[in-house]
């Protein structure tokens, strides 16, 4: 099964500067419709209170604000329209609050949506809105690029970060249409447990056999601790077989908890040079 409908998420700019090359080469590819989801946030109410005219001002600005994304959206339309893709403009003004709901409506009736962070670092409030709408609110998978301008195909060489659970086996069948015509695919597990109750009694080998049946080239690799974070071990291995795609399971804990603690998922999603197809 491939992809046929891909959704992106852009943040309203006022200066108009947007790239969507990954996201475009990546419909090409699949022959899928690409909606771009422009996202603007409703201007807070004023520090004065709920007046008639502070009220008054609010109501203005709403509507300014509201031009503003119609007019982002026609730009989108007019660099997708020199592109030879089926595409559409979904221009929406919502809360701060509310953008993850909002995300994560649309994100229900596409098969990917492909977050373009053009940027390494802490996640703004955008890219954390559609991490958590995607992730938790659509059931869908997240396929996030950190180069937007970039056509090269991803999917030559996999790796696949496996740690034996639910979310890791979501993102694995979520990811067979990029998988499906992989070169090569790495199976790494970091630290793994011996045992029916974890990783088997030969860590990797059932769920490369799985792989293998589709025809896959498949090898495991495996980390011990290291005393490094699992994100540094994931990034280490995929630079060492030149990987182009990491595919991995998101969220094992709490949304809350993560974000207190930090977690593998966050720390992938802001040092990472190499797309990353996540799943929850």
């Amino acid at each position: 099964m491939a992809f046929k409908t891909l959704l992106t998420v852009t943040e309203f700019s006022e200066s108009g500067t947007l790239e969507f090359e990954a996201a475009i080469a990546l419909a090409q590819r699949f022959s899928a419709h690409l909606s771009v989801l422009v996202v603007g946030g409703v201007p807070p109410l004023p520090f004065y209170g709920y007046g008639a005219g502070g009220a008054q001002v609010w109501v203005e600005e709403n509507e300014q604000r509201a031009r503003d994304l119609a007019a982002a959206g026609a730009r989108v339309e007019h660099i997708l329209s020199t592109r030879d893709i089926s595409f559409d403009v979904r221009p929406r003004l919502t809360s701060v609050a509310g953008e993850d709901e909002v995300i994560g409506r649309h994100a229900i009736y596409a098969d990917l949506t492909v977050m373009l962070r053009p940027r390494r670092g802490e996640l703004s409030t955008v890219e954390k809105q559609t991490i958590d709408g995607v992730l938790f609110d659509s059931g869908r998978p997240l396929l996030v690029m950190p180069d937007p301008a970039s056509t090269r195909p991803v999917g030559r060489h996999v790796l696949v970060a496996w740690n034996a659970r639910r979310e890791a086996a979501r993102a694995l069948a979520d990811a067979m249409p990029l998988i499906a015509k992989a070169e090569a695919v790495t199976l790494l597990l970091v630290d793994p447990e011996t045992g029916i109750d974890a990783h088997g009694e030969e860590p990797g080998a059932d769920v490369a056999l799985l792989l293998a049946r589709h025809g896959l080239r498949v090898s495991v690799a495996t980390v011990k601790d290291t005393g490094q974070s699992v994100s540094r071990d994931i990034l280490d291995k995929a630079g060492e077989v030149d990987a182009d795609l990491i595919v991995m399971g998101a969220y094992g804990h709490s949304r809350l908890r993560e974000n207190v603690l930090g977690g593998t998922t966050r720390e992938m999603l802001e040092t990472s040079n190499i797309p990353l197809l996540l799943a929850h």
